[in-house]
């Protein structure tokens, strides 16, 4: 059996692993993200670790179910899995410390009632990955119903990208290296951190993160929900991510398709907005508001998963300095807050990037701005974040640039201006901290 003696791969450590106490304990650990964000990688790694500890290779398997040799696999088929499995090793039967990980496995209708069994009958631990969100939570929800532990895989994090260039870094920069974290930190906005690409040339990032997000329509959209109308769907995805970090208007995307002669309806585009966002390629944030209507009525602003997808897509990746960093920073929050949302102040509709909620209900301001050297724009910064802590009753808030550090005190307001290299570096618990 191939999947217990092929050698495993030696991938680059990823800051995601299970929860310590999960040993011996009767969850699946189960990993969701966007293609080729990294949760094979995270498997090999976590497996490799075992292997170092003591574990026998042949007690890790590992299937991924979009190889070609498993097509047609059905969920009657599991049981052989475990047929073979336990004829090759029965002395393994009543081992404790056997690793099962299954790539991927959403594709698979019913997996959810193999895994349940599994978890309840066998002396294993279980790691499932997938690259649907929506799919993965229902059955964690439904029939794995408290017997798992989800987590999110994004791609490389700055500080995970600089371990990958050899960084050995801390949470501390010294001052003497500070212009070479800042040189990763414009290309790690520039081109990302999708594993595969940050290994590769550079002139060969374009075609790999378009390559992924052709992936992504083809097996995650038209043949996951069954959609006819390629050419819009592909349409659609290209327009949305030449627009990031803005609010969509998706009325005007269907007016642009439509004067092109691309006829898919209005409410198809709201709908493939949905299905990429369950495929982790887009991420939606929402209007601030303790109203269901008021949020309704107000666009979202979307990010990519990657800031390197706006570089990959864009026809003018010079003035898209902004755009990447405010994608970067929203990636960076995403990673440990999931409810994030824009809001606009009462008082004169200023913008505030993220107003995030924290677990247990703290709210803190994020606002993102290349530079502060320029009075107004420095103006217009600081006269958003203020009306915006006057509204929400806060008394300090944050700015994320490119470069400048310092503390600003605006009347009665406290604001840290803290260069994104050195932002992104922060323990994420101390993200809500100022």
């Amino acid at each position: 059996m191939e999947s217990v003696h092929r050698e495993i791969p030696n991938p680059m450590p990823r800051d995601i692993r299970p929860p310590k106490h999960a040993e011996g304990v009767r969850k699946a650990w189960v990993l969701m993200g966007m293609r080729r964000s990294g949760k094979t990688w995270a498997l090999y790694h976590e497996m490799r670790l075992r292997q170092a500890e003591g574990m026998a290779r042949e007690k890790n398997l590992y299937l991924n179910f979009e190889d070609d040799r498993l097509s047609g696999f059905v969920l009657e088929d599991f049981q052989s899995i475990l047929d073979v499995y336990f004829d090759l090793y029965p002395e393994y039967v009543e081992s404790k410390d056997l690793f099962f990980c299954f790539d991927e496995i959403q594709i698979i209708p019913g997996w959810e009632k193999f895994i349940r069994r599994l978890i309840d009958t066998e002396s294993c631990q279980v790691c499932v990955t997938g690259s649907s969100a929506n799919m993965l939570s229902q059955e964690l929800g439904t029939v794995l119903g408290g017997r798992a532990w989800s987590q999110e895989v994004f791609p490389f994090s700055f500080a995970e990208f600089l371990r990958f260039k050899g960084e050995n870094i801390s949470n501390v920069i010294e001052a003497r290296r500070e212009p070479r974290i800042k040189s990763f930190a414009q290309e790690y906005r520039l081109y990302g951190g999708f594993p595969e690409a940050v290994a590769e040339p550079k002139e060969l990032h374009p075609a790999l993160i378009q390559g992924y997000m052709d992936a992504v329509v083809l097996r995650d959209v038209i043949q996951r929900y069954q959609i006819s109308h390629v050419n819009g769907v592909q349409k659609f995805l290209i327009r949305v991510l030449r627009q990031l970090a803005a609010p969509l208007s998706v009325t005007k995307i269907y007016n642009e398709l439509k004067s092109q002669g691309i006829a898919v309806g209005k409410n198809s585009l709201f709908e493939y907005l949905k299905y990429f966002e369950d495929a982790y390629a887009l991420l939606a944030v929402p209007f601030f508001s303790l109203s269901e209507r008021v949020r309704q009525v107000n666009p979202k602003k979307i990010y990519a998963i990657d800031s390197g997808v706006i570089t990959a897509y864009s026809i003018k990746p010079d003035f898209e300095k902004a755009a990447r960093l405010e994608n970067a920073v929203f990636i960076h929050l995403r990673r440990t807050f999931k409810n994030i949302c824009y809001y606009k102040t009462k008082k004169s509709g200023k913008e505030i990037d993220f107003v995030v909620t924290t677990p247990i209900g703290d709210l803190f301001l994020v606002q993102v701005c290349l530079t502060m050297d320029d009075p107004s724009t420095r103006e217009r910064e600081l006269t958003a974040l203020y009306e915006a802590c006057v509204e929400f009753d806060l008394k300090e808030a944050m700015i994320v640039t490119e470069d400048t550090q310092e503390e600003v005190r605006y009347k009665d307001l406290v604001i840290q201006c803290i260069p994104f290299w050195v932002w992104a570096l922060q323990p994420t618990t101390d993200l809500a901290r100022h």
